[in-house]
């Protein structure tokens, strides 16, 4: 449940017809281990898990100042407000990937200095002299990271069934603007550069204008639409204030021995 992208690639990596040339020749590598066979490397490929590194922060950190230049210089510019400035983590996590051609006609039976320099010996004459009857095999080795190599970021199944474009229910759609907000109020604190800062204030105002716009004015909320912790905080508030007893509008015995109480106390008195 994790995506990858390319983070850096070797031009020749992936060529149709590889051509050994005065490339050198290994016997093993840090994902390759040693069966006998030499072997040169055409090109390797990187992949970085989607929430590594930020290739492009100097050129974003640029796009905010020029936009924090903008709004001091009283721009009206329509432009689009963007709430995360980038989902990039830093995680760790790669994906290393090697093109390889063999020889297996030049296998060497021990791992021994001296074999394997002979052997090597022998196929760079070969390749000098005649490289086209030199036979070799193309192989691709990948080498993939254990999930405890992403940092920063959960990883697992996702659950898309609340960010489905047929889901027109309103109040999923509350709920989870009420948890990108909690996530957002929950990692501004650790906010450290100050021009990012800056930026973010004028857009959340933007935000705020605009979620004001759209919100009632002079209805209250519904008791439903309240978040559950406070909404149990009010109940539980109102089942401590006492109830007023009802009147049923008779008098019983006890009426009748509190009236005879009052009449006789009012007869001492006077």
């Amino acid at each position: 449940m994790t995506k990858f992208v390319v983070w850096t690639k070797d031009k020749a990596f992936g060529v149709d017809d590889p051509k050994p040339g005065s490339k050198k020749i290994m016997w093993e590598l840090q994902y390759v281990p040693f069966d006998g066979i030499p072997f040169m490397v055409v090109g390797r490929r990187v992949y970085s898990c989607h929430q590594g590194l930020d290739k492009h922060k100097h050129d974003k950190q640029t796009r905010q100042l020029q936009l924090l230049d903008d709004h001091s210089d009283h721009c009206y510019k329509k432009r689009r407000s963007i709430l995360k400035d980038s989902k990039k983590l830093d995680c760790p996590a790669r994906i290393y990937v090697v093109h390889l051609i063999r020889f297996p006609d030049y296998k060497i039976p021990n791992d021994i200095h001296k074999q394997r320099k002979e052997c090597a010996g022998r196929l760079r004459r070969a390749l000098a002299t005649n490289p086209s009857e030199v036979k070799f095999e193309e192989q691709y080795v990948a080498c993939f990271p254990g999930i405890e190599e992403h940092k920063n970021h959960p990883v697992g199944p996702v659950d898309r069934s609340s960010t489905s474009p047929k889901d027109g229910n309103k109040t999923k759609k509350r709920q989870k603007c009420g948890s990108m907000l909690r996530q957002i109020s929950a990692l501004t604190p650790h906010l450290q550069e100050e021009p990012f800062l800056d930026s973010l204030i004028v857009r959340l105002n933007d935000l705020l204008e605009d979620v004001r716009r759209h919100s009632p004015k002079d209805e209250p909320l519904p008791l439903s639409d309240t978040p559950p912790s406070k909404k149990v905080r009010y109940l539980k508030s109102l089942s401590m204030i006492p109830q007023k007893r009802k009147n049923s509008g008779r008098f019983g015995r006890p009426a009748k021995a509190t009236k005879s109480q009052l009449q006789a106390l009012n007869a001492d008195v006077m």
